[in-house]
């Protein structure tokens, strides 16, 4: 007779019932070099990192401004959360490799670590417009599959309709000044 399968504990701090495994979150101007440090800090720490872009370009052939893709990028992220937390649940951090660019999609996705047991931790990279500005041109003319080309104008653009985090949201912040 095969006994019944007793999955063992998770590693946990103790508190709250929350596991060790980390959601990082990433912040910042686009151009900032978020992926470039996503890419760092998984592998520093190490953890599994999802990125967005690639997932949306490889799967859709859709510009990051049209309708289209907006009905399929919340699609995209469920996905990619739900294998997230599977990677969560073996003790591995993840990085959730894009833009958490408003206090309300921050919350969002604070709330949902949470919920799945998981601290969440914000990493802001900080860059002046205008070094996002050249850092997404230079990106666009070396070209390449992982990354939405974007103009000078569409990263003003996008910058003015960025929320830079602040202490009262409640979620651990890593400011990095690139």
């Amino acid at each position: 007779m095969i006994g019944k399968f007793v999955p063992p504990m998770l590693r946990t701090t103790g508190g709250a019932g929350m596991s060790e495994a980390v959601v990082h979150l990433l912040c910042g101007l686009n151009g900032a070099g978020k992926t470039t440090y996503a890419r760092h800090l998984a592998a520093q720490l190490p953890a599994v990192r999802f990125g967005l872009d690639e997932w949306m370009l490889r799967l859709y052939p859709y510009r990051y401004d049209t309708v289209e893709y907006a009905e399929q990028v919340e699609v995209c992220k469920e996905l990619i959360w739900q294998t997230a937390v599977q990677v969560l649940h073996t003790g591995s951090d993840v990085v959730l490799d894009w833009n958490q660019w408003s206090r309300a999609r921050r919350s969002d996705w604070h709330v949902r670590a949470a919920e799945a047991g998981f601290r969440a931790r914000l990493h802001y990279i900080r860059v002046p417009v205008e070094t996002a500005v050249a850092r997404a041109e230079a990106r666009s003319v070396e070209g390449g599959p992982a990354a939405h080309v974007l103009d000078g104008a569409a990263v003003r653009h996008l910058a003015s309709i960025f929320e830079p985090p602040t202490a009262d949201e409640g979620l651990p912040v890593i400011v990095i000044d690139g």
